[in-house]
């Protein structure tokens, strides 16, 4: 490790040097970077939603779960301290996390919680459905979210302050600062947020109160982007974010006492550098990630430390309307883990990925390749292939492409009392088809996409004779489905109307029974709900505008054989926002589950009721 840290410290400084040897010879860059980011140079075929930031509240107390719960078709599973996504009736751990095309999911259960990552973090954000495993790599099954910080090189200078306060005890802090010009651009941000999250709820005809929920956390981001001179630019970006957190009991086990602590730490690097159709880029990234569970009265100490460092290396070349990417990846993970076997695990990979695609105003196609070499885990060669074809402002896009996810390090190597981890586990893969229909214009813009996803050797945790769980690549799952979303922009006298309407219809099976007495068969996989939908509207007069979210989720089972099941629920939320533009300043109110809806995304954990908050948005310029 300390000759990883001497490389990266190495590359840290050596811009110093290319600076002072370049200082007439800049240019003004377009807003992306040198290299378009991977999400949208292959996705070509399949579906990209870009996060439009005029639907967020841009407050460090939005989370990612709360964004995607009223403006994505992706279902978010909301259970205590934690909340995960799933994407097109796959689990949390078929949905890969990038940051700034860095995969972030810690190697031991390859999930990310959503209540830990803030939106207003980021300013872009994007939604990659269908999963792209050619592309990004394991875990990136069902589909991707992608958190960016993009450098923009136009001349801007601003302190900003933003406090919050909530019901349930929720309050927040952040403070913000941003300088650019052509050359430079640098941001920094601070957060911090408390919320006791202690809210009514209904149990047994009892009001009851959610009881040991206390957060707290701070989150610090920063990202420093230098232009070199016309060919070359260099980024570092920092994120780290330190919660604590009670870990909440359900309905039914009130008397909780555990606590958790999450610490993170992401350090990357990357530079650029363009010779007329030749891009080279350099990523160097190192992370942290622990995790450390304590319940004293029960005397359960735990810990989780995870170290992972990642190197790529990518070469782009085009010629007429052909294109050539070749990225090498090295990833090494080291984790000292209390509850596996010997604690400590390391493992290395090294991966090669590459594509060739052609494209102009009417055909866009592209074939890719991806092979990944573990040191102990055998994974397969990764195809995709994807079209498109543009008539006006209509565009009809498919795509084909395997998928994996390889047993997670839990999956393997977990000891604990009634379960044991199987190291001879095989890696998760799948076939995902989708085919789409896009119409685009100044105002409206409709996509309608169709996918079927099926994914052969799903671990699946299985109790044997003696009593022990054991995970074992068991099922077979097809989820096939539609997926719909419309964006219109009007304008009625001076009021601007903004319009989003999202809609999935998902079957999700269970193709194969672990015994002859599974009842799973041909059922609906639990917390899959068929239907999902929700729209967004936005009014802005002058000054003032005002949006409202109607979100719908369908029923849930929550049993395999599809004999019980979570009711269907509505939401809406609303609020009003004031920009002051003489002291650029702003006051946001708004009001979550307007109509106190009493309802569960995972069984027997409540959630919130009618929430109010408050904002206040000081901009210094």
């Amino acid at each position: 490790m300390k000759i990883k840290l001497t490389n990266i410290l190495f590359l840290l400084g050596f811009p110093t040097l290319l600076i002072s040897q370049s200082v007439t010879d800049s240019i003004l860059l377009p807003e992306i970077d040198i290299f378009e980011s991977k999400e949208v140079k292959h996705s070509i075929g399949s579906r990209l939603d870009v996060i439009n930031h005029l639907i967020l509240n841009n407050s460090f107390s939005e989370s990612f779960s709360d964004m995607l719960q009223s403006n994505s078709t992706v279902y978010v599973k909301s259970y205590g301290s934690l909340s995960t996504p799933s994407f097109r009736g796959t689990s949390a751990s078929h949905t890969l996390f990038l940051w700034n095309g860095i995969p972030m999911s810690p190697a031991t259960a390859a999930q990310s919680d959503l209540l830990l990552i803030p939106t207003s973090s980021f300013n872009n954000m994007s939604i990659s459905y269908g999963g792209n495993s050619t592309v990004f790599g394991s875990g990136s099954v069902g589909g991707s979210i992608h958190l960016n910080n993009h450098p923009i090189y136009q001349k801007d200078r601003q302190l900003s302050l933003n406090l919050d306060r909530g019901s349930f005890g929720k309050s927040s802090a952040s403070v913000s600062v941003l300088q650019s010009d052509k050359f430079v651009f640098f941001t920094f941000n601070f957060s911090k947020i408390m919320d006791t999250n202690r809210f009514p709820y209904t149990y047994n005809n009892q009001e009851k109160f959610n009881e040991h929920a206390f957060i707290e956390g701070e989150n610090i981001s920063s990202t420093l982007a230098l232009v070199l001179d016309k060919r070359s630019a260099i980024e570092l970006h920092y994120w780290s974010s330190d919660f604590w957190r009670e870990i909440t009991g359900n309905r039914t086990i009130i008397n909780s006492t555990a606590e958790q602590t999450d610490k993170s730490k992401r350090f990357l690097f990357s530079v650029d550098r363009k010779y007329n159709n030749l891009k080279l880029k350099l990523k160097e990234a190192l992370l942290y990630d622990n995790l450390y569970y304590d319940d004293d009265p029960i005397n359960i100490h735990s810990y989780s430390e995870v170290e992972t460092y990642i190197s790529e290396f990518n070469v782009n070349y085009n010629a007429y309307n052909f294109y050539t990417d070749i990225s090498l990846i090295h990833t090494e993970n080291n984790l000292n883990n209390s509850s596996y076997i010997g604690l400590f695990k390391k493992e290395k990979s090294n991966s090669i990925f590459t594509a060739i695609s052609y494209r102009n105003k009417m055909i866009s196609t592209e074939f890719s390749l991806r092979q990944e070499y573990n040191s102990e885990i055998e994974v397969p060669l990764i195809p995709s292939v994807s079209a498109e074809v543009n008539h006006h402002k209509l565009k009809l896009r498919a795509r084909v492409n395997k998928n994996f996810r390889a047993p997670t390090f839990n999956d393997r190597f977990w000891i604990g009392f009634g379960a044991n981890g199987n190291p001879n586990l095989k890696a998760e893969n799948g076939i995902n088809k989708e085919i789409g229909l896009d119409y685009s214009s100044l105002k409206l813009s409709n996509s309608i996409t169709f996918f079927s996803l099926k994914i052969n050797d799903w671990i699946l945790w299985k109790r044997q004779n003696n009593g022990n769980w054991i995970p074992e690549n068991l099922k077979e799952v097809l989820s096939e489905g539609v997926e719909w979303k419309t964006v219109l922009n009007t304008q009625y006298i001076k009021i601007k109307i903004y319009q989003e309407y999202n809609y999935q219809y998902n079957l999700s099976t269970n193709l194969k029974g672990i015994s002859n007495l599974d009842a799973s068969v041909g059922k609906q996989l639990i917390y899959t709900p068929k239907h999902k939908g929700n729209f967004t509207t936005v009014f802005t007069y002058k000054n003032l505008s005002y949006k409202v979210n109607q979100s719908y989720v369908g029923s849930v089972f929550t049993s395999s054989d599809n004999l019980n099941e979570l009711e269907s629920f509505s939401l809406t939320n609303m609020s009003v926002k004031y920009n002051v533009k003489t002291i650029y300043s702003s006051f946001c109110f708004s009001v979550q589950n307007v109509f106190n809806t009493e309802y569960q995304s995972y069984q027997n954990y409540p959630n919130p009721g009618r929430e109010f908050l408050l904002q206040l948005n000081i901009i210094l310029k």
